[in-house]
């Protein structure tokens, strides 16, 4: 099998996504405003990402035997990303996800066929991760899938973006042997033991920052609307956001991640490559459901364009 520049290990789904004004107390029926089907999970949705930015990507997974698995199966064929799926005679994991108001997510998971996808499941796989540039993994499969993806990336040299979502115990030998730990502010106080609701400020969050480099050397923790911190090399950097009016915020950082891995992968700097991440994630907020808006290479540099001439200072005085 010739080499992939990305090897996604994780979850697939298929997201139920109702539409609300708010959620319901409890004893309460409300009428939702929408309902619609999408393909989701962490791990599919990265992987989507980054092949629609133009990276050749492998998935590695487990799809359900059921209508879901098959629908999940086929998109990502129609994506162009090459997949080794687990066989198995469960149902396909799900994702019940609630947009609430302007976009604000509440979701809930069925791990379904998701709990195949197991440390040996990737020992059986271990040949594709030698011929990786990348390997991307997250928390929505058993853990011991990523401590045998790890284990092997490290042996063959090969970097791993581990965007540990959502949060659970981890193991610091494992993150410390990850090249990037990719985390949000409520991930990151899982994983720090402390609220981060309090701290804003550029030298509090910089510190926090600093704090996650006992996980990993190279740290990344988004911010949602306001941006993100990069630190490598004992050099930290705020990236802003890209300004845009956010119709449903799943999937957004599952589409950094697939934006951040694809630009590292092709040798691009890290601040560069949070900054396109950036840009990505915010026209993936502004549509419906995760991968569905997603953009696409040729989007994103009709995006770039847009920005540009948006821009004043990109203008020359007449």
């Amino acid at each position: 099998m010739t080499a992939h520049a990305i090897l996604v290990i994780g979850s697939i789904n298929y997201d139920l996504i109702v539409s609300q004004e708010r959620l319901p107390r409890r004893g309460e029926t409300l009428v939702s405003t929408g309902f619609r089907g999408d393909f989701g999970g962490k791990g599919a949705n990265q992987a989507v990402q980054a092949a629609r930015l133009g990276a050749e990507v492998l998935f590695v997974g487990a799809a359900g035997a059921d209508r879901y698995g098959e629908l999940c199966r086929l998109n990502l064929e129609s994506e162009g990303v090459d997949h080794r799926l687990r066989p198995t005679e469960a149902s396909n994991g799900l994702g019940i996800v609630h947009v609430v108001g302007e976009g604000e997510v509440h979701a809930t998971i069925v791990e379904g066929a998701n709990a195949l996808v197991t440390g040996q499941w990737v020992g059986e796989n271990a040949d594709l991760v030698a011929s990786s540039a990348v390997v991307v993994l997250q928390n929505e499969v058993p853990a011991s899938a990523n401590e045998r993806a790890v284990a092997l990336a490290a042996a063959a040299g090969v970097p791993v973006v581990y965007n540990a979502a959502p949060a659970r115990p981890v193991s610091l030998s494992m993150t410390r042997a990850c090249t990037w730990f990719v985390v949000n502010e409520d991930e990151a106080a899982e994983y720090l033991g402390h609220p981060l609701g309090e701290v804003t400020d550029d030298a509090a969050m910089r510190a926090v920052v600093g704090e996650l480099g006992s996980f990993c050397s190279n740290v990344v923790l988004t911010l949602g609307s306001r941006g993100c911190y990069v630190s490598t090399d004992h050099r930290a950097e705020f990236v802003a956001a890209v300004a845009a009016h956010a119709v449903d915020t799943t999937g957004a950082g599952d589409s950094f991640i697939g934006a951040f891995a694809a630009a590292i992968a092709e040798g691009v700097d890290p601040f560069r490559a949070a900054r396109t991440a950036a840009l990505v994630a915010s026209v993936t907020v502004a549509g419906m459901g995760a991968q569905s808006s997603m953009p696409t290479r040729e989007a994103l540099d009709d995006e770039i364009v847009r920005q540009t001439s948006a821009d004043p200072r990109s203008r020359r005085a007449g």
